[in-house]
């Protein structure tokens, strides 16, 4: 599977690189640069724990959409890992929603970077009718084995949607006036087991960010681009 050998390989990328920056620091400094290369490491895990994860897991939200309750967190009460990311449209929510619809392996894409995520496939540049439909018990492929299955479709409003290790995602569309509209990316994550889940939540993350961001981008330039004129309602379908 292209996407899941991919995202392998960026992980094991990055950590070869690490570990040889590490090694090297330590043959040119001896016991200095060991020492060096701990407090480093301490340095930088603080700085993105206290700073760099918090910013970006809250990247284009309000702290009333962060705050505020939705479908789903019930799901994972408590402790969760929770991230929400928004972004501002030019257009109206009926103009967003069938772009949301078709999204997943198989379907629209990403929206976000194929050579990653899609297989390699690029994402539909275009609405598909045949993808206009979602409900309850279908299943948003990310791989061809795995994905997020719908537990609540309210259309035009709400995606919510659980995979199979009980992470929930939220996707919200609200109307905020003078044909615009929020959408909103609500992550929930159980907390991690073991410590190579904690391992992997420390390298993911920041990927998930740049990934998920990508996508919203992209949704909300697509949207914009194919909006139905003034006074109409519905996106322009292909075809």
């Amino acid at each position: 599977m292209h996407t899941r050998r991919t995202i392998v390989l960026i992980v094991l990328a990055g950590l070869a690189a690490a570990l040889a920056a590490g090694a090297l620091l330590v043959v040119l400094g001896g016991d200095a640069g060991g020492w060096a290369l701990l407090i480093g490491l301490i340095v930088v895990l603080n700085g993105y724990r206290l700073y760099v994860g918090p910013w970006h897991r809250r990247w284009g939200s309000t702290l009333d959409e962060a705050r505020h309750s939705l479908p789903g967190d019930e799901l994972l009460p408590g402790t969760a890992h929770q991230s929400d990311r928004a972004v501002t449209i030019d257009a109206l929510p009926t103009d967003v929603w069938p772009w949301l619809v078709q999204l997943g392996w198989g379907r629209g894409g990403w929206y976000s970077y194929d050579w990653i995520d899609n297989d390699g496939h690029p994402s539909a540049d275009d609405l598909d009718p045949r993808l206009q439909r979602l409900a309850v018990g279908d299943t948003i492929l990310m791989t061809p084995d795995m994905g997020f299955t719908i537990r609540l479709v309210v259309p035009g409003e709400l995606m919510l949607s659980q995979a199979p290790d009980g992470t929930t995602w939220c996707l919200r569309l609200t109307a905020t006036g003078r044909g615009r509209s929020r959408l909103l990316s609500r992550f929930r994550l159980p907390p991690p087991r073991s410590l190579g889940a904690v391992v992997w939540g420390l390298l993911a993350d920041p990927g998930a960010f740049l990934m998920e961001r990508r996508m919203l981008l992209n949704l909300k330039a697509r949207a914009e681009a194919t909006a139905a004129p003034d006074g109409a309602t519905g996106a322009k379908m292909a075809g």
